[in-house]
């Protein structure tokens, strides 16, 4: 008698890191919808591809680097296309809105295909998180599973692992200072807690707290960092020191994460039980840490009425971002005796 063979699922997502932490949210619904009998494949970019590491559900991984570029001309595209041919999918679940990905829905074999190029499914709903758009094209193909499932949900390495390299087997808070366009000079760097706001932070946290303190980053912005020494002490700089699997346990295992709009803030809502999300021009009801049962996300801003800007024609003409200068280390550090 042959066992069962596993049903094969292409699940489309090349975005930056935060942007794929939200579309895992469709992983455990796949999973139980298939009840545990499927082998999920992922189109991703070749930098976020450690997110899926440790994560067994993922069985395979497709790293496209070029994604604009047409199939005919994208040896990584023909790739998947072509191992689709002997060995078809069941379902290609395209989670991108834009035009990318669509030679690739529509040559590569399956029983079943969502998303683009087939439904267009609009992102621009301002109270919408990004989780729920990505869950509202995973409703396209399947309704009826556990929506306590659909959360974002990503593995780290074992903690038992790093504890000698890193310094968590003390209470820790985690600093998330940079983001993807830190220290842009125009106004793209809107969204970026300033430094001395964050020295004012660390202060805070060391003279009124008991926690060390992990700041966090990744190898590009180390130089970045520099701002913040002489650092105290139990303040412990890991920039460029973590893989994303290692991050992501050093982060669930802390007792607070502190983050603006970035990466590493999706990663903590993921992971951490404790979040302080710091928005200035971004919408946080779309880019904040999705909240879940397990994990308790507080907004910090303040909610001027010019915010949320970003994308919009008034953050090009604002001269200086006070949401996020005037949004200083006491606004955030009351968040810390509400957890």
């Amino acid at each position: 008698m042959s066992l069962r063979q596993n049903k094969k699922v292409l699940v489309i997502r090349c975005g930056l890191l935060g942007d794929t932490v939200d579309a895992t949210s469709v992983i455990e619904p796949l999973v139980e919808h298939f009840k545990n009998q499927v082998d999920i494949h992922w189109v991703t970019k070749p930098g976020i591809s450690d997110l899926f590491k440790f994560d067994k559900r993922i069985k395979k991984i497709y790293k496209l680097k070029h994604t604009k570029l047409p199939f005919y001309f994208n040896f990584d595209k023909q790739r998947i296309i072509y191992d689709s041919i002997f060995n078809p999918y069941e379902l290609i679940l395209n989670l991108e809105i834009g035009k990318k990905f669509n030679d690739v829905v529509k040559y590569t074999k399956s029983r079943v295909k969502f998303g683009m190029p087939y439904q267009f499914v609009n992102d621009d709903i301002f109270s919408e998180h990004r989780v729920e758009h990505q869950l509202r094209i995973l409703n396209l193909y399947l309704k009826d599973y556990d929506k306590n499932l659909a959360c974002p949900s990503i593995i780290g390495i074992d903690k038992n692992k790093i504890t000698n390299k890193f310094p968590i087997t003390k209470d820790y808070v985690v600093l998330c200072p940079t983001n993807s366009h830190i220290e842009k000079d125009n106004h793209r760097g809107y969204r970026s807690w300033p430094a001395e706001n964050w020295k004012n932070l660390m202060q805070k946290i060391i003279s009124q707290t008991d926690l060390n303190i992990l700041l966090v980053g990744s190898n590009a912005e180390k130089d970045y960092f520099s701002t913040f020494y002489p650092i105290p002490e139990r303040v412990y700089d890991l920039s460029g020191k973590t893989t994303v699997p290692e991050l992501i346990t050093i982060l669930e295992n802390s007792k607070i994460v502190v983050a603006t709009d970035s990466g590493s803030a999706h990663l903590a809502g993921a992971v951490a039980k404790n979040i302080i999300s710091i928005h200035g021009p971004t919408n946080h009801h779309q880019s904040s840490p999705y909240k879940t049962k397990s994990n308790n996300v507080k907004v910090a801003s303040l909610n001027l009425d010019c915010s949320p800007c970003y994308d919009t024609k008034i953050i090009k003409t604002c001269k200086k971002n006070v949401c996020m200068q005037d949004l200083n280390a006491n606004e955030i550090f009351k968040y810390f005796n509400e957890f």
